[in-house]
């Protein structure tokens, strides 16, 4: 069965040229993106309808019948007056093949779920923020590196609960970047404000702005240098967390790709240096107790300097 039939060109250039909706009523179990025929070309939507309806293959989604058509990693189907696209891994036909549908969702419902049998040490309070973390930066990659974002997040909360964070610290290094990078800012804080005051003051203080279209990096970076060294203990060990796992990260790409790694920021790198040489001094002037996580940083930013290179 060749599922995969030509696709004219004029239709492809459809496919690539439309904007397509991301579905996030069903994100966790059914990852998949849509186009309604009211809002696109409709005779294209018609004719690519039709191409999908004659040229696809019958699958199952569950017990329903479904015609499905494969085009360059895509699978695409048709309901009404809407298509529907996913990568074609993600197909139910493909998953249930392998053994992969969705079991997401009341994991820890389940009757034999091995639930810790002494006090936590965190709460779900804890575990809710881990959730909204990994879903707001779902999409989110560290610097065009197509790591998930969630890697930094998670790495800036390790780092601080190695060092003594409490829950509303491990929680606000968790969130630290919401208000920051997350467009819709009402959406973000309200969120973050969820999780109590304190973790909102917290992920405020860290942010160095809440404009969905930022200033200046320099004005940005020379502000929040200006500001960190007033804030409270909290917010310093959040804020160090946060700049000693983004010089690692870049510390191992230097190594691996040498000083091309510079090229993925906002500003240069003898602004980096500058700009991370200056946290070094707050951070050992004003972070009271926590010199081996001070002295990591400094570490890694001189690693970085050594390793840097010119442009």
């Amino acid at each position: 069965m060749d599922s995969e039939k030509h696709l004219p060109e004029h239709l492809g250039q459809f496919i690539e040229q439309t904007p397509w909706t991301f579905a996030k009523t069903y994100a966790r179990k059914w990852p998949h993106e849509y186009i309604v025929r009211e809002k696109v070309d409709q005779v294209l939507f018609d004719e690519l309808a039709a191409h999908i309806d004659k040229h696809g293959y019958e699958s199952n989604f569950y017990d329903r019948k479904q015609i499905y058509f494969d085009h360059e990693g895509q699978t695409y189907w048709h309901m009404g007056n809407i298509i529907n696209r996913c990568h074609a891994g993600e197909t139910y036909h493909r998953r249930a093949k392998e053994g992969r549908l969705p079991v997401t969702e009341d994991i820890t419902g389940q009757a034999k779920f091995p639930w810790p049998e002494k006090p936590w040490l965190l709460s779900g309070r804890f575990v809710d923020a881990l959730e909204a973390a990994a879903v707001m930066f779902a999409d989110k990659d560290r610097k065009r590196t197509g790591i998930p974002y969630i890697s930094h997040l998670l790495s800036t909360c390790t780092i601080a609960l190695q060092n003594g964070a409490n829950e509303d610290q491990a929680i606000a290094a968790l969130l630290h970047d919401t208000i920051e990078d997350i467009e819709d800012k009402d959406r973000a804080r309200a969120i973050v404000g969820l999780f109590g005051t304190e973790v909102l003051r917290i992920v405020e203080a860290c942010s160095d702005t809440d404009k969905v279209k930022k200033e200046p990096w320099e004005e940005r970076k020379r502000r929040y240098l200006e500001r960190l060294p007033g804030e409270d203990q909290a917010v310093l060990l959040v804020s160090a967390s946060d700049k000693l796992d983004n010089a690692r990260a870049i510390v191992t790409d230097l190594k691996q790709h040498g000083p091309s790694v510079w090229d993925r920021f906002n500003a240069p790198r003898d602004k980096q240096l500058w700009l991370y040489g200056e946290l070094v001094k707050v951070f050992e002037k004003h972070l009271k107790g926590k010199s081996g996580l001070v002295n990591e940083l400094k570490e890694a930013v001189a690693e970085m300097s050594r390793l840097g290179g010119d442009r």
